[in-house]
């Protein structure tokens, strides 16, 4: 069958892969404004910029910067920074590829599982659609990329709901891919819940299994804390990765009613899917145990969100396979072809086009302005800085200095000077990559320069800065 634009329902309804090829370039058409117009730097991603600079200069994560980023997240932002350092339309599309991979990896996971009534790759041209509703869901984060393990996990998970094939390798890779996922984005962690209540639900798993799944989810995480056992920095990896990813607390980008907006018709779709599925549904044994199990998951994906250590738009990304997969089953279940085609069409203008709409401030109840990294250019340039604050737009001109990236975890040492451990961690993290300027707006390192007389050599405070004092600026260089 030839692309038909009005009849793209029944393009994708088709068991053929090369259709695939008409959703790249539907997905394409869709993201043409975001490569010619791209929405900004935001704060998420001038982070793992810091991060990956640290690292690719030499620096460990949690031995050597004070930060709670996952071990497999600040490794792949320091390959980024190496390959493309903070080129943003390169990651962009990066960032699109893996999404039209996740997408179509999707929709083959449902054909070959025969999820549905007929074979059809109607959840992948829905699943890029509903990743549209936000622009900085084409950020290439390390949510995006272990995003993709959460999906490698779902398809073993789905293989082990199916009686046809239940294998001890596959229950392992389920949860050594869930492993994986944690250690791009901690809170995936919950998806280890959600895979062992699935399985105690709708399988008749035996003990020896879970127990598999649970070797499977601890052996990377054995493999990284080895890894610092044999330089000596377990403790660093508790206290900055572990212990912090464990609390429940986050950074909220967005208000509530920002997401609400943005969500609203996808939420809407959800709902008519969920009724209309009861209703008229006429499912397999099998069909009928995956949608309870996609459910069950949906209902985790939420949890998961809430977790969260930071709430933005690409935080609800683990929700498209839930909403994708029960608005599939809504479509195929209309009866009226042209029905279907005007309701998938309704679905896809109206999110793209709140997408763009909050995307260029069109909308009031979005803001994304706690989430973009403001355009104007800082009037300091070019610096090696420290900054003892939250804020890190000064960030995107200059590089990060010291291993005090993270603030809400080194006020703690800056704020207790009274300690020794804290004046010997300040004076080796300034001597040992001397910023050239340091913003210090409520003098905390006063009292470190009353116990540490080198560094009160080194730098003079003017207004809210400490800087070098010219002896030792025009030393180094």
């Amino acid at each position: 069958m030839a692309f038909n634009a009005f009849h793209l329902l029944r393009y994708f309804r088709i068991n053929d892969p090369y259709r695939l090829l008409g959703l790249l370039l539907i997905f394409l058409l869709m993201c043409l404004p975001q490569f010619i117009n791209m929405g900004g730097l935001t704060y998420p991603e001038l982070k793992g910029f810091l991060i990956g600079e640290k690292i690719s200069d030499g620096n460990a994560l949690y031995t050597g910067i004070i930060d709670s980023t996952a071990p497999l997240a600040g490794w792949f932002n320091a390959l980024m920074s190496m390959l493309f350092g903070r080129s943003l339309v390169v990651r962009y599309i990066l960032a699109f590829v893996i999404i039209f991979l996740q997408a179509s990896f999707f929709g083959m996971i449902l054909v070959e599982k025969k999820a549905f009534a007929e074979n059809t790759y109607i959840p992948s041209l829905l699943f890029a659609i509903l990743f549209f509703f936000s622009f900085d869901n084409f950020l290439l984060t390390p949510e995006l990329v272990g995003f993709g393990f959460v999906l490698l996990g779902l398809n073993k998970l789905i293989k082990e709901i199916e009686f046809r094939e239940q294998r001890d390798q596959t229950i392992l890779k389920l949860g050594l891919f869930i492993s994986l996922s944690t250690l791009f984005v901690f809170s995936y962690i919950v998806y280890l819940v959600g895979a062992i209540v699935i399985l105690v639900l709708f399988t008749r798993t035996p003990p020896r299994k879970f127990f598999l799944m649970i070797v499977g989810f601890l052996l990377p995480h054995l493999i990284i804390v080895s890894i610092y056992y044999l330089t000596g920095g377990v403790g660093d990896v508790w206290k900055y990765y572990y212990l912090p990813n464990l609390e429940f607390s986050s950074v909220h980008y967005i208000s509530l009613k920002g997401i609400l907006w943005l969500g609203g018709i996808p939420i809407l779709f959800l709902f008519v899917s969920l009724v209309m599925l009861n209703r008229e549904a006429r499912l397999t044994k099998y069909q009928s145990q995956l949608v309870q199990a996609m459910f069950v998951w949906m209902v985790f994906s939420f949890l998961q969100v809430l977790y969260a250590k930071d709430l933005r738009p690409q935080s609800f990304i683990t929700l498209v396979p839930g909403f994708s997969f029960f608005m599939a089953h809504y479509f195929l279940l209309i009866r009226r072809r042209n029905l279907a085609e005007i309701s998938l069409w309704m679905l896809l203008l109206s999110i793209v086009s709140i997408s763009y709409l909050a995307r260029y401030n069109k909308l009031e109840s979005v803001d994304y302005n706690a989430l973009r990294v403001p355009k104007t250019k800082s009037e300091i340039t070019d610096k090696r800085i420290l900054v003892l604050d939250n804020d890190l737009e000064i960030y995107k001109d200059n590089q990060s200095a010291t291993p005090f990236i993270n603030w809400d975890l080194s006020k703690d040492i800056f704020e207790s000077a009274d300690y020794y451990e804290n004046v010997v961690e300040v004076y080796r993290g300034i001597k040992e990559d001397q910023p050239d300027l340091i913003r210090d707006k409520d003098n905390l390192l006063k009292p470190f320069l009353a116990r540490i007389p080198e560094l009160k050599k080194m730098y003079v405070r003017k207004d809210i800065y400490y800087v070098k004092t010219p002896d030792v600026a025009s030393s180094k260089k």
